[in-house]
């Protein structure tokens, strides 16, 4: 019993700390910004965010399809590239720092 009891805790205790470390190399740094900014920044960007929108669902819907239009889908992953590229010169012009997803 004392021995169950005994490898219960060392593999708790295993878990956490290797918990523990994991966290402490997974973590991001935030850099806090201001309401104003955010809402700037989101003004500046409907129309990209908007395009950006329509052809993630187009693309989707493309993918949906066994026929598959391989030219539509290279030009609409290019458009999606594009408008990522200028969300993020945005976010740079206004000293922000853009979210993982706009890197894909």
């Amino acid at each position: 019993m004392k021995n169950k009891v005994m490898s219960l805790i060392l593999v708790a205790a295993v878990l956490a700390f290797g918990s523990v470390a994991f966290a402490e190399t997974g973590q991001v740094s935030v850099k806090a910004i201001s309401a104003d900014t955010l809402n700037k920044f989101r003004q500046q960007t409907v129309d990209l965010r908007e395009q950006l929108k329509a052809k993630d669902l187009e693309l989707r819907g493309l993918y949906g399809y066994e026929g598959i239009d391989i030219r539509r889908v290279d030009e609409l992953e290019g458009d999606i590239k594009e408008i990522k590229a200028k969300l993020r010169s945005v976010a740079a012009s206004m000293n922000l720092e853009p979210c993982n997803c706009l890197y894909s």
